[in-house]
């Protein structure tokens, strides 16, 4: 029966792929990237675990109800996305006019902390806990440097509407700390969220869309390149410049071996929470995303631990009392494990939710072109592959704190124009 999950886990996300090729400005829509990150995220470790490695295999029920789960999820992106219908009360609370000029001008406060964070950062001894994560002042500069992904496609909107020298300066000097990040550190997320933050810009400016090779080269790349890129960091690209490209491709094979092996395996983290949940008939119903935004914006170093986590319920499953087992550093339990355990399967109603977001935003943006809804569906799309990849409750917390810049935002650079007078202009030049 688990081959049949697989198959269906394979097949929906190759038939969300296709919905997208058919039409090219869907692959900008919410089914079609993140079926991209079902494909090359999940779908391969699915396939180490029905394979059985060798010491890392999983009782048929517990693998079973993990890639029935997967499966529903996945479908979940697809059937909430179509079957909702923005609402009219929605679309106007998003009709913000946008003055230019105070847009550029908040761009410039957001890339101003954006840089004096990272600086600061790179220039203290970062503190750590006893698992590997970041804590102390270090966690508060990464998270309010955060904003200079807010100021890349403000810049780069407005250069691509005005193509001005001093337009195209800040677009370069706000890509510099991302592009450090991809080229010298190799992050695999930078990556990808400058990469969609380009292709949308031209998307919605100029009406640009690459041809369909461009994006099966791109899942092509997410499935084989993008793991390499994690796994080498920064190596990969000096590789890539080099000219070796045995050692790319040898780099590439062993990553995957890695993979197949079932050496690293989040899906496997998700199967055990998904089991343990049904054992103990303990599930959060919300209070695991709860304790996920406490953690991200209650700053314990200021405040208190112990406050802090009094304001915590708690309730996730221990897995190493029930299975002797400890999700090993630097893994995930992905959104499909952190969703079941909050509501069990009604938890894929998390990744329908989701759709319904990305909808309303969506028609907001294309069919009112509002400048608003454009520039946080593009502050989104990234939060919401990192909601597969490392939770629901990670994406809400980045869903937070884009929304909240954004409203700052809106609410210092909004302009006395209706937004009926200005609606077609927002995004033509």
């Amino acid at each position: 029966m688990a081959e049949i999950y697989l198959y269906f886990l394979i097949g929906i996300c190759a038939a969300m792929l296709m919905w997208g090729m058919v039409r090219l400005e869907r692959v900008y829509q919410y089914p079609f990237f993140m079926a991209a990150i079902f494909l090359s995220f999940i779908v391969p470790q699915a396939i180490s675990l029905v394979n059985a490695a060798a010491g890392m295999s999983l009782p048929p029920a517990m693998l079973e109800k993990v890639l029935l789960y997967s499966c529903m999820c996945t479908a979940m992106c697809w059937i909430g996305y179509q079957q909702y219908q923005p609402k009219q009360k929605w679309l106007s609370r998003l009709d913000i006019v946008l003055d230019d000029k105070k847009l550029f001008q908040a761009g410039l406060l957001l890339l101003l902390i954006g840089y004096i964070c990272n600086f600061a950062l790179a220039n203290i001894d970062i503190e750590r806990t006893s698992v590997g994560t970041w804590t102390g002042p270090a966690t508060i500069l990464a998270f309010f440097g955060n904003v200079i992904y807010i100021a890349l496609p403000i810049f780069l909107l407005g250069a691509l509407k005005r193509p001005k020298f001093l337009n195209i300066s800040m677009t370069v000097i706000a890509a510099i700390p991302i592009l450090q990040l991809i080229i010298l550190q190799g992050r695999r997320q930078p990556t990808m969220t400058f990469l969609l933050t380009i292709g949308m810009a031209f998307f919605l400016v100029k009406n640009y869309i690459p041809p369909r090779l461009t994006f099966i080269v791109f899942v092509a790349a997410a499935i084989f390149v993008i793991p390499v890129i994690g796994a080498l960091r920064g190596e990969f690209w000096t590789l890539l410049f080099s000219g070796d490209w045995q050692a790319a491709l040898d780099a590439s094979q062993a990553n995957l071996d890695k993979v197949s092996k079932g050496e690293i395996l989040e899906l496997r983290n998700a199967a055990l929470m998904i089991d343990g949940a049904d054992i103990t008939n303990r599930y959060g119903y919300g209070t695991g995303f709860w304790d996920a935004i406490i953690f991200q914006y209650v700053p314990g170093q200021i405040v208190g631990m112990s406050l802090k986590r009094s304001l915590q319920f708690g309730t996730s499953v221990n897995l190493r009392a029930l299975y002797g087992y400890r999700i090993p550093m630097g893994t995930t339990t992905t959104g499909i494990g952190d969703s079941y355990a909050e509501f069990s399967y009604f938890g894929c109603l998390a990744f329908a939710w989701m759709g319904g977001l990305f909808k309303t935003l969506w028609f907001s943006m294309v069919y009112r072109r509002s400048m608003f809804s454009g520039l946080l569906y593009i502050g989104l799309i990234s939060p919401a592959m990192v909601g597969i990849t490392h939770g629901i409750g990670r994406f809400l917390q980045e869903l937070i704190f884009q929304t909240g810049v954004m409203y700052l935002v809106s609410y210092y650079a909004r302009s006395r124009s209706s937004f009926s007078d200005r609606s077609t202009h927002e995004f033509i030049n």
